[in-house]
């Protein structure tokens, strides 16, 4: 149950960040109208995002852990984190190749393969760091962050509807790690009809943004 839980808790804070995210994100693009973002500058934005975010996660895991910050009680975080980054990799691929068939990848879309399993691992890689070195997570851009979390997840309304996602999180995190045990088990991972398989799977929860 305490990983149910976890599961259910993380959910919500991947989608409160998004929604405030979305807010900062929507300030850049007014502050730098008639100026494209340059793919380069899409992912250095996104590798910002992520790291703040995981930065804000590992805040929360020491509140959930009571200050225990043994590698033990981190190894359900970094999985659900993995699973999460995955679900959004996966979600961009679809877009970006939704975009292509209809003729708009090279006018709409800056996904770039390479570039988004870049800002993963340097985002994951930050979340090591901050295991290595508590001190470094501690900065007033992720106390804001974290704090604007708390607050708008206590709102009655707004808080009961992140709540909703959170529980669609936890489905669909539970989904994804039963199918994928069920294809470890069948010996079906590393077979060549998987690689058609539909690259969908976390698009029900996935975080507003």
């Amino acid at each position: 149950m305490e990983i149910l839980r976890l599961t259910f808790q993380l959910g919500v804070f991947f989608a409160i960040y998004g929604f405030i995210w979305f807010f900062i994100d929507l300030g850049i693009k007014l502050l730098t109208v008639g100026n494209p973002r340059s793919v380069f500058e899409t992912y250095v934005l996104k590798a910002i995002k992520y790291v703040f975010l995981v930065d804000v996660i590992f805040l929360f895991s020491i509140d959930m852990n009571s200050g225990n910050m043994s590698i033990v009680n981190l190894y359900p975080i970094i999985f659900i984190m993995i699973l999460y980054f995955i679900g959004k990799f996966q979600k961009n691929q679809k877009n970006n190749l939704i975009m292509s068939s209809m003729g708009l990848g090279m006018i709409q879309s800056k996904f770039n393969p390479k570039y988004e399993i870049f800002v993963i691992v340097v985002a994951l890689l930050a979340f090591v760091l901050f295991v290595l070195n508590p001190e470094s997570a501690n900065n007033p851009v992720a106390f804001w962050f974290k704090e604007s979390i708390l607050d708008i997840e206590s709102t009655a309304i707004i808080g009961f509807v992140f709540k909703i996602i959170g529980f669609f999180f936890l489905i669909g995190i539970l989904l994804k790690t039963i199918n994928a045990f069920q294809l470890i088990v069948s010996g079906k991972l590393f077979t060549q009809n998987n690689t058609n398989r539909d690259s969908s799977d976390f698009d029900d929860y996935e975080e507003v943004n």
